[in-house]
């Protein structure tokens, strides 16, 4: 019920995304990749950035049952020099498994040291959306990326959903408390808040509450006209999410990420694909 967790029946990826999926228990976790494809070195292997490639690149983390096949009909909104890649949660959309607060993490930060490996010459940018924005600064204390977005986001989920459910003992009930403000105090990013004008899912006192246990200075900006859900669907949004990505600088040294992401000493590898192509399966009901 926290997710929304609900497959989607097969469909064709649209013109122009690449996929990506990495093997999690019951199969895959797939992801989505628009505009970095880069060209590969014939000599070194490696994928390199060209004229094609974008400059910066948003990794998007979704919503509560968020279709984010439909969200990236808004791509067009974006910049030709800024990228796009996001994912399906374990157990949404049409990645399989049992989706979880630790394997959203897991499988971000899975998803982003890929995107880092593939594309060097990549600025990434992470950008939450509602429940992604609680997956999204606990990101931030695992991997360096350029810059931080969060659209709509919430101090604690657990205290969001007391607040409707006032005499339900949700501490004992909740195995996903998403408790941003606790998750926030290494971040380091550059950081920039996106509200709704009216939001009722996530009050403003919640974003704000969040900002002020924030370490640095939050740059913020309310988006008029909008609520909760229309917010992702106003080309303003994603100017504003285009235009942070692009000005911001790197905010200062972070640890480098780990090579490691194994007990055994052994990276997880790229799933393979039916057809054997890596990391692009084929969508096929379950």
């Amino acid at each position: 019920m926290l997710f929304d967790a609900r497959r989607r029946p097969p469909r064709d990826l649209p013109e122009g995304i690449s996929a990506y999926s990495h093997e999690v228990p019951g199969g895959f976790l797939r992801g989505y990749v628009f505009g970095a494809q880069g060209v590969q070195d014939a000599q070194t292997g490696e994928t390199v950035r060209d004229a094609q490639t974008a400059r910066d690149l948003l990794f998007y983390l979704p919503g509560r049952g968020e279709d984010v096949l439909d969200t990236m009909q808004y791509l067009a909104w974006l910049p030709p020099d800024v990228g796009f890649a996001t994912m399906d949660y374990r157990g949404l959309g049409h990645s399989d498994g049992q989706p979880s607060e630790a394997a959203a993490v897991a499988d971000a930060s899975q998803f982003l040291l890929h995107l880092r490996r593939m594309f060097p010459g990549t600025r990434v940018h992470v950008v939450g959306r509602s429940l992604g924005t609680g997956v999204a600064i606990q990101l931030a204390d695992l991997q360096d990326f350029e810059s931080l977005q969060l659209i709509t986001p919430y101090d604690s989920l657990l205290e969001i959903v007391r607040k409707r459910f006032p005499l339900v003992p949700l501490r004992q009930l909740m195995r996903h408390h998403f408790d941003s403000i606790a998750h926030c105090k290494k971040v380091v990013q550059s950081t920039k808040v996106l509200l709704a004008e009216v939001d009722e899912v996530v009050p403003h006192a919640c974003s704000e509450r969040l900002i002020a246990a924030w370490p640095g200075n939050v740059a913020r900006q309310m988006m008029p006209g909008t609520n909760h859900f229309t917010i992702i669907e106003q080309p303003e949004t994603w100017h504003a999410l285009a235009e942070f990505a692009q000005r911001v600088g790197r905010p200062g040294a972070r640890p480098v990420v780990p090579e490691v992401l194994r007990a055994d000493g052994v990276e997880p590898a790229a799933a393979q694909a039916p057809d054997g192509m890596p990391g692009i399966p084929e969508f096929a009901p379950r």
